[in-house]
């Protein structure tokens, strides 16, 4: 049997069996430990799931392999105490052991995913996950609007519900850690990449001359959703949003694509006229629902304007 060492050492290659065989290995001990803390219930057991992604988080920052079992145990303590104050949604930095930071503040985890080649389970796991919770977790996680009232105007859903969602997500994010680990996913890998080079190529065509081919990637019966819950049936508004962009001389520049099976999400910024700089927001947030390779749903969110000299 390979040592808790080793494991941890494989894993911070990017090994992601080693990985979860560590983490099944301590989850009994970690789950007593919780349950003596907080008592029996499902406390203890989310417990433990957010001391597995903190540990997803933080893996490459251990520098004493064989010291990892602590290292473990230190964060579920930290855990346990914050839930006991009642403070769920952050840890404060300075009450975690060292290299461990809040298990929900995890805005900078895909620039640590890719240092530690675990960006494809991460998007495989990602992916098993309903409508729903995953395009939450991909703006929480993966997008630049992270506040969750930032991604509840963005859904059109309650504060809550964001929170519930994502506590949800984390559960499951946990549970898959334990169970996917060792897949192949060079699979999702190129799917991926294909549909954000196909996303590109869809925005190059918003222009004048290639505005019909641009509108042809969205359905007939499309359905537009906007940041004040108006929804309308039709692509015929898509049009004339597309129209009068165009007439005015507003560019989109597209900034991210986050791509998950049949979801996207776009950030985007606009270049307005000189004429004109006040026409459109900073930038917009779409999300993409794709069926049969049209997207059939669109939810759209804005920046926030900038006041005007007038203003």
């Amino acid at each position: 049997m390979p040592t808790d060492a080793e494991l941890l050492m494989a894993a911070q290659k990017g090994d992601m069996t080693s990985l979860g065989t560590l983490l099944e290995r301590y989850r009994p001990r970690l789950h007593a430990v919780a349950l003596g803390l907080l008592g029996y219930g499902p406390q203890a057991e989310d417990a433990v799931h957010e001391t597995f992604l903190i540990t997803l988080k933080k893996l490459h920052h251990v520098r004493e392999p064989g010291a990892v079992g602590g290292w473990l145990h230190a964060i579920l303590r930290n855990v346990c105490l914050m839930s006991l104050r009642g403070r769920r949604e952050e840890i404060p930095i300075e009450e975690l052991p060292p290299g461990a930071e809040p298990a929900t503040d995890l805005s900078a985890l895909e620039e640590k995913i890719d240092r530690m080649a675990v960006r494809d389970w991460v998007w495989t796991a990602l992916s098993a996950l309903p409508e729903t919770l995953r395009v939450t977790a991909m703006l929480r996680y993966f997008g630049s609007y992270t506040a969750y009232e930032e991604i509840a105007a963005i859904l059109g859903i309650q504060v809550g519900t964001v929170r519930s969602r994502l506590s949800q997500v984390k559960i499951k994010l946990a549970d898959a850690l334990l169970q996917a680990a060792g897949l192949d996913h060079s699979r999702e890998r190129a799917e991926r990449e294909a549909l954000v080079e196909y996303h590109k190529d869809v925005w190059k065509k918003f222009s004048v001359r290639e505005r019909d081919a641009f509108l042809s990637h969205y359905a007939d019966d499309l359905r537009v959703t906007y940041p004040d819950g108006e929804t309308l049936q039709g692509r015929i508004h898509l049009d004339r949003e597309v129209d009068g962009d165009l007439e005015a001389g507003t560019r989109i520049i597209v900034q991210r694509i986050l791509p998950s099976r049949d979801i996207t999400l776009i950030e985007a910024a606009f270049q307005n006229p000189p004429n004109d700089p006040y026409r459109c927001p900073p930038g917009m947030t779409l999300v993409l629902t794709q069926r049969g390779g049209q997207t059939h749903r669109m939810k759209l969110y804005y920046a926030p304007r900038p006041p005007t000299p007038e203003e």
